[in-house]
């Protein structure tokens, strides 16, 4: 009896999609974390410069108006 229960939850797993589609959700996901990770990586530096030069800007216009 155990046999067929085993028997019977292999075929069911191997002709069934949901895992199938699980799958596919987390390649998916993890694509877009790395495409993610690698656009932040790209884009770092000059936004880095940019908010140090307005951060500059900005302390200059505070200290002249005081």
């Amino acid at each position: 009896m155990t046999f067929v229960r085993g028997h019977l939850a292999k075929a069911r797993f191997l002709h069934g999609d949901e895992g199938l589609v699980t799958l596919e959700w987390v390649a998916v996901a993890a694509a877009v974390i790395i495409l993610g990770i690698g656009v932040i990586s790209i884009i770092k530096p000059s936004v880095t410069t940019a908010a140090s030069t307005v951060g500059s800007n900005l302390v200059s216009s505070v200290n002249s108006n005081s």
